[in-house]
């Protein structure tokens, strides 16, 4: 919801991992609540639960869902066939396996359709001893990825690491704050004007 995605425009989702992100894309594209297949919450277990009422906001729900916008591409891509194989799982079990694209090689090789739309990064954030300086190249890359191959996008690198951050040399238009458990994140945006040069941050 952060990223403000129009639900029609290209959603580019490097390093997916489980898949999460292409997954969350996928569902807001054909308005599809989260959890909804889902068949036991906490709630139902205390007192004054009502399970005609839940069953009417299922049906309410199930009817909100719509076709997706004609054309639309959503892209994940990740090195690890394992991280990929469970992607395209969780993708089943959601009921969006068949929206997604999954590509396996380096975030650097993701394909970027030409029109403008939303790129989106989870990375590391080299929370252990000696990881951090390791992870800098990686930040560096992610900057050149999205200076050489993602211009007219909007992209978004989600970190909870500042200072490897900084690595991506590019200038953030929006820090978002976040938590993810204890640790504080942000959500950093930048603008890919076409033909923008790379400066400091």
């Amino acid at each position: 919801l952060a990223t403000e995605w129009d639900k029609a425009s290209p959603f580019l989702n490097p390093m997916c991992g489980s898949g999460t992100l292409a997954i969350e894309a996928a569902l807001m594209a054909i308005n599809k609540a989260p959890g909804l297949l889902r068949d036991n919450f906490g709630f139902m277990h205390i007192k004054g639960y009502d399970a005609n009422s839940w069953a009417d906001y299922q049906r309410l729900a199930k009817m909100q869902i719509k076709e997706p916008a004609e054309g639309l591409r959503i892209i994940a891509s990740d090195m690890s066939k394992s991280a990929l194989f469970c992607a395209r799982e969780n993708a089943k079990t959601a009921g969006v396996a068949n929206l997604i694209e999954f590509e396996l090689g380096d975030f650097r090789e993701t394909t970027v359709p030409e029109e403008e739309g939303v790129v989106m990064l989870n990375p590391e954030y080299g929370e252990r001893l000696g990881e951090e300086e390791q992870l800098k190249e990686v930040y560096q890359a992610i900057g050149d990825f999205f200076k050489n191959k993602c211009q007219g996008y909007t992209g978004f690198i989600f970190t909870g690491n500042m200072n490897l951050a900084k690595s991506i040399g590019l200038r953030t238009s929006a820090r978002i704050p976040f938590y993810n458990a204890r640790i504080e994140c942000r959500l950093l945006k930048y603008e890919m004007y076409r033909g923008s040069k790379k400066v400091k941050d």
